[in-house]
């Protein structure tokens, strides 16, 4: 799947596609993408295809009441909205300054920030090399072996052999 989580998308498909104006004009809907679900290969884009729940009270919603949410909606029926033109867009990945980006196939703009990644990944591999430095070598069998035996200095303790009787009382 192409669309990320913060995309802005167009639906290109289904019932809820356009939207018409006061003057009668059709245009698509377009929305920001709230939530994906890779497993069913559906998005929730914000404002499209809303649907009425019913919401009974509960104690973070005082009151309970008939809400608009928005519903999923199949990932192949929306498309990213290209930065230069406005409209729907496939996308392509190519790689740029190292690092793996999206961009529109109709303007050849990227979407993604390349920047960003590439500062990450740059930071992320300082990181790895100041862990791998800052570990102490590994210590081999042969290396234990050839370290001196510190000697350890013993104390003598004296006992206290004196036993005492109990009675019959337990005094």
């Amino acid at each position: 799947m192409n669309i990320k989580t913060g995309d802005t998308v167009v639906v290109i498909a289904g019932g809820d596609q356009f939207a018409v104006d006061k003057k009668g004009v059709k245009t698509r809907k377009t929305g920001r993408v709230l939530k994906i679900n890779r497993e069913k290969s559906t998005v929730i884009v914000e404002g499209v295809n809303m649907v009425k729940k019913h919401q009974r009270p509960t104690s973070a919603n005082d009151k309970g009441g008939i809400v608009d949410i928005p519903a999923p909606i199949h990932a192949s029926n929306v498309a990213l909205v290209d930065p230069k033109t406005g409209g729907p867009t496939r996308v392509g990945y190519r790689v740029e300054n190292g690092v793996k980006v999206r961009y529109a196939k109709k303007s050849g703009q990227t979407l993604d920030k390349a920047t960003k990644v590439a500062k990450a990944k740059a930071e992320k591999q300082e990181k790895v090399a100041a862990t791998k430095t800052d570990k102490p070598a590994k210590v081999t069998k042969a290396a234990k072996e050839a370290k001196p035996v510190k000697a350890v200095k013993t104390q003598k303790v004296e006992k206290n052999t004196s036993v005492q009787k109990k009675g019959a009382s337990g005094k």
